[in-house]
Formats: structure tokens, sequence, C-alpha cells
């Protein structure tokens, strides 16, 4: 039986038409894919948000709090203060278990990436602004955050990333140096001292801030504890 040329040209054509359409189905499901394994920044906003929002909490909160902590507790406003920062600053460590419900990204391995892309580049511009004003605390910052920062990351040895992070956060810098300062001063002291000047430098720094203004406080309450917070959200990213 043979065909007409009018029908060999139908078929022909519904046959082009049927190759269109599966081409265009590939490409649609490429297409998502790749928007599924390639997230964009929008998923890292919620993450980056809530460090600062911390942020800001540890700043502010302390003092306004003050009132309401010796009204409950058996403390002077001066602790109130204090235990209050310490208070925020540890609920930090609880952020990337409240945050990983709304990140779209979450697991993915360029949503980390990313996120640690931008906070070593939020850190590098923080070191370099601090190091113009106070360059002994640009340098300690630097020496002990920035190793810990280049290497942390969701796979590997999660545990030891994290204890790293721990080491080297802000508060956990200052209680070293104040022990190894006594050591070097030849006046060595035990650790409940070394806790007690610990507490009373944090007490001396918020006091600076506010009467003689003082940047240190600020700076480490606004920008460095959020990067650092930033930092350990990538450690539990997966």
């Amino acid at each position: 039986m043979k065909l007409s040329r009018s029908e060999s040209t139908e078929e022909d054509g519904v046959m082009e038409e049927d190759d269109d359409d599966e081409d265009d189905e590939d490409d649609e499901g490429e297409e998502v894919l790749k928007n599924v394994s390639k997230p964009g920044i929008l998923p890292l906003v919620t993450p980056l948000l809530i460090s600062h929002a911390t942020g800001l909490s540890l700043y502010y909160l302390p003092v306004m709090g003050q009132e309401l902590a010796t009204d409950h507790f058996p403390v002077s406003e001066s602790e109130a203060v204090v235990l209050i920062s310490i208070a925020i600053y540890v609920a930090g460590l609880a952020l990337p278990h409240n945050t990983r419900k709304f990140l779209a990204g979450e697991g993915t391995d360029r949503g980390w990436m990313t996120l640690k892309l931008i906070s070593l580049l939020y850190l590098a511009v923080q070191l370099g602004c601090i190091s113009l004003i106070n360059f002994s605390l640009g340098f300690i910052l630097a020496v002990t955050l920035v190793p810990v920062a280049a290497v942390v990351q969701p796979v590997g040895p999660k545990l030891l990333y994290a204890l790293l992070l721990i080491l080297v956060t802000p508060a956990v810098t200052l209680l070293f140096c104040i022990f190894l300062y006594q050591e070097l001063m030849e006046f060595p002291i035990t650790l409940l001292e070394c806790w007690q000047l610990f507490l009373q430098a944090l007490a001396g720094g918020m006091l600076d801030h506010y009467l003689y203004g003082s940047i240190i406080f600020p700076f480490i309450a606004l920008f460095v504890y959020p990067c650092w917070i930033q930092l350990w959200n990538v450690v539990f990213w997966k």
C-alpha cells in the first residue's frame, strides 16, 4: 500500500511536532533540576537576618532587661547585665537547629558554600576595619578566627569543627587571654578566679562603651558574633 505525498508530509509533520514536544519537556526537566540543585541567594537571607538579630539582642537586651532580672533574681544590676549577655550568647548555639526548617536550600553544597563565602568576606571586612582602630584586637581575632573559619564545613569531622568554633568564639578567646596574661605576669590564678576576672572584664567593657564610647563591645556584639553564628550555621548546615 503506497501513501500519497500529502499523507507522508502530514506524518512527517506530526513526528517533528512530537520530537519538539519531547525536547521542550527535556528542557523543562533540566531547568527544574537546576533550580532544585542550585538554590538562589534568597534562602540565605533567613540565617543572615537571624544571626544579626541575635547580635542586636546581645547589644540591647542586657541593659533593657537588667531591672526585670534584679526584681526576680538576687543579683545586682551589673551582674544582671553580664549574666543576660552570657545567656543570649550561649543561646546562639541553638540557632542552626531552629532556622533549619526555614532554609529552602538546606542540605545542598551550594547553599553552605555561599554562606561560608559571605561569612569569610564579611569577616575580612571586619578585621580590616577594626585593625585600623585597634590593631591588637584585630590581630587576636585574625589569629583565632581566620584559620578555623577557613576549614569549617558541614562534611567531615563535624564535632571537631564545632569544638574549634567554640574555642575561638570571642568570649572563650577573652577567657584564654585573661588566663594567659596572668601566667605571663607570673601570677597564676585558679579557674574560678579566672572566671571572676572574665565577668569583670565583660562588665568593664560594657561600662566603657556606655560611659566613654568604647567601640569594642558593639563591634563584638553587632559584627563579630553574628559572623561567628553564620559559621556555626555552616557546620550544622546538613
